[in-house]
């Protein structure tokens, strides 16, 4: 066994969660000089879905994962470099759907629908012997920012998801979310913000993941999503306690080579939740793996649930070589430390809390 199998054994307890595309990984210990002050003495403010997080100045976006209303939204890279290479996409796309025979319909293409000046959305069934539900391509351009949206409904919901989708896509802003002061309110997707829902409730998801360069093994994730109910899911510590007392012989061996440095309740904006903060080591790879989770305030989109994560691992997955650079125990936590609290609504002269109307 090793670090990886762990985590993955975990994975179910620690959230482990695929943002982006991206494992979340485990963490180490190295004990070394300290190099807190190089990661934290220049935080860099980063928006993302309703929230604002600080992170390292040196730390990079490796990807994001935005979905509103059941739309999953795409920032497409390298973007078309003009108006005139995006309409041609477009029109491929739409040549397609035109010439894609259906059984009963003729062509797979059902409507096309121009939201606004910069996007086209396509309506298609989804196959040529598709006759309950439909598809939906909504394509966006600025120039330097291009993004797709994708959905389905069934038949039944056509029109109110055609009209959902299109005031999504009508409320995009392209524009740069380094600058808060500048920001019109709203949702922050990657490279742009997306307006509207000023007094109603609608389904947000944001996600981020991504790591320092200088420390090869360091990661870290940063999750939003809003809800219309209280869960009744196992919290963090429920769940990671009914992992590691399964009993099995891979729980037994996954406990004893478990050290918590933090596990219980932790307070974030008046939000409920809790942390963890575990030490794996064996066969001479050592990890410490953050984990916290915020549980939401329903139908309050700027107090959505929120998951973090903060990992530095001593060695590669795959090949087990050293990393050769990694933050000490009281790094790791200073840093931890510093990025929880950072995080909280967007100012209040850009954005108030957002209710539902009773």
């Amino acid at each position: 066994m090793n670090i990886a199998h762990i985590k993955r054994y975990l994975a179910i307890a620690l959230l482990a969660t695929t943002l982006c595309g991206s494992e979340l990984f485990a963490a180490t210990i190295n004990q070394g000089k300290n190099n807190m002050t190089e990661l934290t003495k220049t935080m860099k403010t980063v928006c993302v879905g309703r929230l604002v997080i600080e992170i390292p100045e040196v730390a990079h976006i490796k990807g994001w994962d935005q979905e509103v209303e059941r739309l999953t939204i795409e920032s497409i890279s390298p973007p078309s470099i003009s108006r005139k290479a995006f309409d041609a996409k477009v029109h491929h796309r739409e040549i397609v759907l035109k010439t894609s025979p259906h059984k009963t319909e003729g062509h797979l293409l059902k409507s096309k629908v121009q939201p606004s000046p910069d996007s086209v959305l396509f309506v298609y069934r989804e196959d040529g012997a598709d006759t309950t539900g439909y598809g939906f391509d909504a394509f966006f351009w600025r120039p330097g920012v291009e993004y797709q949206l994708k959905s389905s409904a069934a038949n039944s919901s056509l029109d109110v998801k055609t009209a959902r989708i299109s005031k999504v896509v009508q409320d995009i802003i392209a524009t740069p979310t380094t600058n808060l002061a500048t920001l019109p309110p709203g949702l922050c997707i990657e490279h742009g913000v997306i307006t509207g829902a000023d007094n109603e409730y609608r389904r947000e998801h944001v996600a981020v993941s991504g790591r320092i360069d200088a420390y090869p093994g360091l990661t870290f994730s940063f999750s939003t999503q809003s809800a219309s109910q209280p869960s009744d899911d196992l919290t963090l510590i429920q769940r990671t306690d009914r992992s590691l007392g399964m009993g099995d012989a891979m729980g037994k061996e996954v406990s004893a080579a478990t050290k918590f440095l933090r596990k219980g309740k932790r307070k974030l904006n008046g939000q409920n939740g809790e942390e963890m903060v575990a030490v794996i080591t064996i066969n001479g790879e050592t990890s410490i793996e953050a984990s916290a989770e915020f549980y939401a305030e329903p139908k309050v989109l700027d107090k959505p649930n929120i998951e973090v994560s903060l990992s530095d691992q001593t060695h590669d997955d795959n090949n087990h070589k050293p990393y050769g650079k990694n933050l000490t125990e009281k790094e790791f936590l200073a840093l931890w430390d510093t990025m929880l609290n950072s995080i909280k609504p967007r100012p209040k002269n850009q954005w108030g809390s957002v209710s539902i109307k009773k």
